[in-house]
């Protein structure tokens, strides 16, 4: 067997590992639970105290994989991505991602909270406020609806698109990552701001005047005219920005301004945010 001498770093950590199992061996001669050797920040800045054979296995682990090539660096994290039956995180999507670049493999990923959050917040004069991942990084404001489930059915088609949009690149770039693309990853994280009463009187056939255009297939400025122009346009349930769609729908079809199908009144996706 030929033992190569790690240098610089390498020897530090080699010299750490060769003391900690010194420390384990001795301990467990005396038949006394393993010693407390370190301590670790932790993410909320403060330190946890680490037991030696923890801290002993990081340390293999560090050492171990700064001797790795990019391709293997990447075939081990993929394969500990298929061991585990739990599904995937997407932040071990993207570190996967991110190796693959070493390894020759380019790829532009959506920003990473366009994939994992979104809210449903009230918005002004009884319309709701869609949104999806984190400000300043995250794509922000998609739209103003008129019901809770339809900005809620937006949060989560915008983020399903962008996690559809970074399959497809996984699976054009390798066979590794296109393993990737097939399990299945975490639920996004999207919330809700609205209470339960609010909740059960949502109504679906509330729309905004945005809507109104999206599903006429003009813009907001050319419907607000019809609106502005035509006393027999709807006029919006009083008090906010919202009207009741079966009225204007009939407006609509009876001047001619009703295409058919009838579009969709979501946001036009994807709405792609790279690193």
């Amino acid at each position: 067997m030929v033992v190569r001498v790690p240098s610089g770093e390498d020897q530090r950590l080699a010299d750490h590992v060769v003391r900690l199992v010194t420390d384990l061996t001795a301990a467990v001669a005396r038949d006394r639970d393993p010693l407390t050797v370190a301590s670790r920040p932790a993410p909320d800045g403060s330190h946890v105290l680490v037991p030696a054979l923890d801290d002993l296995l990081h340390r293999v682990r560090e050492l171990w994989w700064q001797r790795l090539e990019p391709a293997d660096r990447l075939a081990v994290q993929v394969a500990a991505m298929h061991r585990d039956p739990r599904p995937t995180p997407l932040g071990e999507v993207v570190k996967a991602c991110r190796l693959a670049a070493a390894c020759g493999h380019e790829l532009t990923i959506p920003e990473f909270t366009s994939l994992t959050c979104g809210s449903v917040k009230p918005g002004p004069r009884a319309t709701w406020q869609a949104e999806v991942g984190t400000r300043p990084y995250g794509i922000g404001h998609i739209g103003e609806f008129g019901s809770i489930r339809a900005a809620n059915a937006a949060v989560w088609d915008t983020i399903e698109t962008n996690r559809e949009l970074l399959r497809d690149r996984l699976r054009t770039s390798s066979p590794l990552l296109a393993g990737v693309a097939a399990r299945g990853w975490e639920e996004p994280a999207v919330s809700v701001w609205a209470t339960a009463t609010q909740r059960d009187h949502d109504d679906p056939s509330l729309v905004t005047m945005h809507q109104i255009a999206r599903r006429a297939g003009v813009t907001a400025a050319e419907a607000d005219r019809w609106r502005s122009q035509h006393a027999a346009f709807p006029q919006p349930e009083p008090a906010t920005s919202v009207w009741y769609w079966p009225l204007v729908e009939r407006w609509l079809s009876d001047n001619n301004h009703l295409p058919d199908p009838v579009p969709d009144d979501r946001p036009t996706l994807p709405r792609d945010r790279s690193f």
